[in-house]
């Protein structure tokens, strides 16, 4: 299904072109042919390539290439993608199933077996918030995987989104999925159901095209403009791109609304495949029998690229700022500048959304606050309980023993008298309940407390004052890095400086920095908090 021409979304970041741009064929193998590619999010080194029989893996960049998974018997390899685990997932798709090894691709298991006559799994979606959720296609509908990949529930799929060209995830959500067809865009609510939100039979004017975007000179009916053959999701907006037969359709609000983009001077044919890579600026490649095309949503044009790929290309990967092109002729990887044009510098909004996993200032003070026991709610704690004082009684408990002893002489007849001594104990105990009430409208106790708020907030203020002003030169040197890229020497010494910053913020909110950036919270379940209040 992947022929034709491709797009992509990656960036372009101002002062990194090199001086001669090319597609440059890497050998992998005896095979000629490449069907799909594949690299691992958190790791730009480790690759995938599929052709029809053998997946080869790369864990040098696409330097060297081993066999993983050869076809077992005559069948037929599909897909093959990386599942960001820890460690890695590999996950190949063919005309029996689903394969998935778990180390590396020294073992795999067939954990899904596709009913008889029915058509493989073409396409595979691994969510970008839990990389164990995983959706796949076949004829008989979608299936989902809640556990990476071991086992597989069948979804209630309609019969108009079976035979799904492409399948992906709204990063937004982790309930929400998106399904193309060659005739219609469906989505799928894991907990509401299936819904049509695009069609092939769309007009014009439900698209905001002008007619001066229609008639092109190809001679091709307006109709045709609304062909659906691939689909990708922004990672970071959520912005829905759909390919069409001469440019763009986006919708920034899960499909209910679409706008063309691009369709003056796009390259024509059928899409093969969309690939969404958030950055700055955000640039639109497109790559087919009549080359490659780069497009800037900035300036809504398009730019010729340098040639060198050749065959029909069926899927293209980036991994971390190579783009790999898979094709008929062999697997690509993309050097030099990604257009002729310069691009336009990155708007704030741009360069400050790659930050959008970490901590806001707001919550690095939250957490610096209750880390340190210097938040207010303690000394208004303290403030109640001296008022309470005054509602519990003084006990004053006394105890007293007394012993005497007396010597008398019973005088009587000579020789008959005697010495008399006698001995008396006395014991005491006693107890006293007070109260002072005066104490419920004031307390002695409340002067000291005002010492100590006072000093608390002095405090407070210079620890808010420390963390606020690391974490802002923190931020302004990642900015530099992106924005205008120095130096090796200088950006070593600045990733180091930006490391330093890291571990001071850390050592002020005990760690919870750190540990916030290495978790992706659910949106849905509140913003992050560096701790609980003291």
């Amino acid at each position: 299904m992947r022929m034709s021409w491709l797009m992509a979304l990656l960036v372009a970041v101002p002062g990194t072109a090199r001086a001669e741009a090319t597609w440059e064929r890497v050998s992998v193998g005896p095979d000629h042919a490449f069907l799909a590619v594949d690299g691992d999010p958190s790791n730009p080194k480790h690759l995938l390539s599929a052709s029809l029989r053998t997946v080869y893996q790369s864990e040098d960049g696409g330097q060297t290439w081993q066999p993983a998974f050869p076809a077992p018997g005559e069948s037929l390899v599909t897909d093959a993608v990386i599942v960001p685990t820890e460690p890695p997932t590999l996950l190949v798709t063919t005309d029996r199933g689903v394969h998935v090894s778990w180390d590396a691709g020294r073992h795999w298991r067939l954990t899904l077996r596709k009913r008889a006559g029915a058509d493989p799994g073409r396409r595979v979606a691994v969510h970008p918030q839990d990389p164990d959720q995983i959706l796949t296609s076949t004829d008989d509908g979608l299936w989902l995987s809640w556990d990476g990949g071991r086992r597989w529930t069948a979804l209630d799929t309609p019969p108009g989104a079976r035979r799904a060209l492409e399948v992906a995830w709204d990063p937004r959500r982790r309930d929400l999925a998106y399904v193309l067809t060659d005739h219609a865009l469906h989505t799928v609510d894991l907990a509401g159901g299936w819904r049509e939100v695009l069609a092939t039979t769309v007009d014009a004017e439900e698209l905001e095209v002008e007619e001066s975007d229609v008639e092109t000179g190809t001679g091709e009916e307006p109709d045709s403009l609304h062909h659906l053959s691939a689909m990708t999701v922004d990672p970071a907006e959520g912005v829905l791109y759909l390919a069409v037969a001469r440019g763009l359709l986006a919708s920034e609000d899960s499909g209910l609304t679409w706008r063309a983009r691009g369709l003056s001077g796009a390259p024509t044919g059928q899409a093969a495949t969309l690939l969404a890579h958030r950055h700055s600026p955000l640039i639109v490649l497109a790559a087919g029998p009549h080359g490659v095309g780069a497009y800037l949503p900035h300036r809504d044009a398009w730019a010729p690229m340098a040639g060198g790929l050749l065959g029909a290309v069926r899927d293209l990967a980036l991994a971390g700022t190579t783009l790999w092109a898979a094709t008929d002729q062999g697997l690509y990887r993309f050097q030099g500048p990604v257009a002729d044009f310069p691009a336009p510098p990155p708007s704030a909004h741009d360069l400050l959304s790659n930050f959008t996993h970490e901590p806001t200032i707001r919550d690095v003070q939250e957490a610096t606050i209750r880390y340190a026991e210097v938040h207010p709610e303690k000394i208004a704690r303290w403030r109640r309980q001296a008022a309470l004082k005054a509602l519990l009684p003084s006990f004053s408990v006394g105890f007293d023993a007394d012993t005497s002893q007396d010597t008398s002489v019973d005088e009587g007849s000579f020789p008959n008298f005697q010495v008399l001594e006698t001995t008396d104990r006395d014991h005491g105990f006693d107890f006293s309940v007070s109260w002072d009430l005066a104490d419920l409208i004031w307390s002695t106790d409340q002067t000291s407390i005002d010492v100590r708020s006072k000093l608390m907030v002095q405090l407070r203020e210079d620890l808010v004052d420390q963390v606020t002003r690391l974490y802002y030169e923190r931020r302004r040197l990642q900015v530099a890095l992106l924005s205008d890229p120095p130096g090796p020497d200088v950006v070593l010494e600045k990733e180091l400086r930006v490391q330093e910053l890291t571990a001071l913020i850390d050592g002020l909110t005990g760690g919870a920095f750190s540990r916030a950036m290495r978790i992706d919270p659910n949106p849905e379940e509140g913003a992050w908090t560096g701790g609980t209040p003291n």
